[in-house]
């Protein structure tokens, strides 16, 4: 049997993350066993941990490859920020929660390392990770928040903390993919109850 290449072995390596995402989004990481990728990959078992030691091993591979897509939203709005920096949270917060729940691929991201399902060994062996990753949100959410103070577009007295609301958005974010995935509200709804909940946060920050 001739030997893989290195781009072969990065091939069958990526197939095995790919199908790991998609299986976790279905059953969860505790439902899914590495069996279970492999078989799902079309590979052996000892294909699988030719590439990763276990479950864990594969779980925090997958994280360093799965970052939930935000960047290019947060780009276009910090161009349109430029107007009206509270527009631009606002329409960013749609954006978000609607790549969380329509886009297969963020979807699946998000399922699995960011909708507060039980914790596994797995996700507690990477939580600093996630942690990190959610404080990298924050600082995104506080610059279009800081920029909308500047523009005079939320309160700006002196004494007034904007120090807490980077955290709310992204609360009300997170709250509004958990209550879409929870009560597993349709497309149209989903879409709807995004742009509502969104509109009447923002409302709530204006002058």
């Amino acid at each position: 049997m001739p030997r893989r290449t290195k781009k072969e072995a990065e091939q069958t390596r990526q197939l095995l993350l790919e199908t790991a995402l998609t299986l976790f989004a279905e059953k969860g990481i505790a439902g899914t066993s590495l069996k279970d990728i492999a078989s799902a990959a079309g590979l052996t078992h000892g294909a699988l941990y030719w590439h990763f030691k276990n479950r864990t091993d594969l779980v925090d591979a997958l994280y360093d490859e799965c970052r939930f897509p935000l960047e290019d939203l947060f780009l276009d709005q910090l161009q349109s920020a430029r107007q009206d920096a509270l527009e631009s949270l606002g329409d960013f917060i749609i954006q978000w929660s609607q790549r969380a729940l329509t886009e297969t691929r963020p979807a699946s991201i998000w399922k699995v390392f960011h909708q507060g399902v039980a914790h596994t060994p797995e996700l507690e062996a990477i939580a600093s990770k996630i942690r990190d990753e959610h404080r990298e949100w924050l600082h995104l959410l506080s610059k279009l928040i800081k920029k909308a103070r500047k523009q005079k577009r939320i309160a700006h007295k002196p004494s007034t903390n904007i120090d807490p609301v980077p955290a709310a958005v992204l609360g009300v974010i997170m709250g509004i993919i958990a209550s879409v995935y929870n009560t597993g509200s349709g497309l149209v709804h989903a879409k709807q109850q995004t742009k509502f909940l969104s509109q009447h946060f923002i409302q709530g920050l204006k002058l």
